[in-house]
């Protein structure tokens, strides 16, 4: 994992930096604010792994996720979260990916007028 970090003090103006000169993706300023909530839940989030079946996610949910992936990550889907399984999935595989790096990339869940 690589971090980097950039102080203001809007009082006097003054600046301090790591690793300013390197590039990283647009969205990785949210990564401070998701790695704040963990680090405040402690041991209750940081210390915990949970396996999520697909007991709950509506049936469109779970095959255009499925239909998403099939295609490489390449096909424009209608995953449009429905149940509340379905919102936490796609909130926690949005996540996933911004950490992973790929803020650039465009998550599939998005929910059309029919």
């Amino acid at each position: 994992m690589r971090v980097a970090l950039s102080v203001i003090d809007t009082g006097s103006g003054a600046m301090t930096a790591y690793r300013e000169n390197e590039p990283f993706a647009m969205a990785s300023t949210f990564k401070a604010l998701a790695f704040a909530a963990a680090l405040s839940a402690g041991e209750a989030v940081l210390g915990k792994t949970t396996r999520i079946g697909p007991e709950g996610l509506s049936d469109g949910f779970l095959a255009e996720n499925r239909r998403y992936i099939e295609s490489g990550c390449l096909a424009d889907v209608n995953a449009c979260p429905q149940t509340d399984k379905d919102i936490t999935i796609a909130n926690g595989l949005t996540i996933a990916t911004m950490n992973a790096g790929a803020a650039s990339t465009f998550s599939p869940f998005r929910c059309r007028a029919e």
